[in-house]
């Protein structure tokens, strides 16, 4: 309900109906007749991508996003063994993927556009200020290069296998490391959908 909306408009009339089908066909038959309805296939890959674009980091879709990462113990980037779940606790930085300013210095100036929360994930303060506005082909690339030489630059991973996991677990695209600001777009629609694929595991794993 949290996703769909399902109780947002007239909420009392969709309650009774619900109770009245609940008694007449048993919760988990009519459970599983909505499922199918309302959660299909086009839910999962149209329409949430979809309600995740937005700037509102109050949105349910990034606040199921969120408790999806947090079940699945996701650790935040750059970081293994600081979880997303720590950070949000401390109230850590949410980061832009593409840096704000790194975005504005190349046209994109609306709030809409580098606001939006397939934009942001949550960092750690020392990652973050060392990751600056740099481009992602920048930093990942750095991030990567660690990996080899065992000198930390962005947070504590120096192995390969760990940094490609924890790239998966924050549903960053793989191509990020060749990413500047002309495939911004194309960054966010697939970060959407990552993050949606998220959010069906999390579903189904309950």
């Amino acid at each position: 309900s949290t996703l769909t909306g399902r109780y947002v408009g007239s909420p009392e009339s969709v309650m009774s109906r619900d109770i009245r089908l609940i008694n007449e066909k048993g919760f988990i038959n009519f459970f599983y007749e909505i499922e199918a309805s309302v959660l299909s296939d086009t839910f999962w890959d149209i329409s949430l991508p979809q309600n995740l674009e937005t700037t509102s980091t109050n949105s349910p879709a990034f606040n199921t996003f969120l408790a999806a990462q947090i079940n699945l113990n996701c650790n935040s980037l750059f970081m293994h063994g600081t979880m997303i779940s720590d950070l949000i606790n401390i109230s850590g930085d949410v980061h832009h993927i593409f840096p704000k300013k790194y975005l504005i210095r190349n046209g994109w100036t609306e709030k809409s556009k580098y606001n939006q929360i397939a934009n942001y994930t949550y960092l750690d303060t020392q990652v973050n200020k060392a990751v600056s506005d740099d481009a992602p082909y920048i930093y990942f690339s750095k991030a990567l290069e660690q990996c080899e030489t065992k000198q930390l630059i962005y947070g504590n991973i120096t192995d390969l296998d760990i940094l490609h996991k924890n790239i998966e677990q924050n549903c960053i695209p793989a191509n990020i490391i060749e990413m500047e600001h002309t495939d911004y777009d194309s960054f966010l629609n697939e970060r959407r959908r990552l993050m949606a694929q998220k959010i069906k595991s999390y579903y189904y794993s309950l």
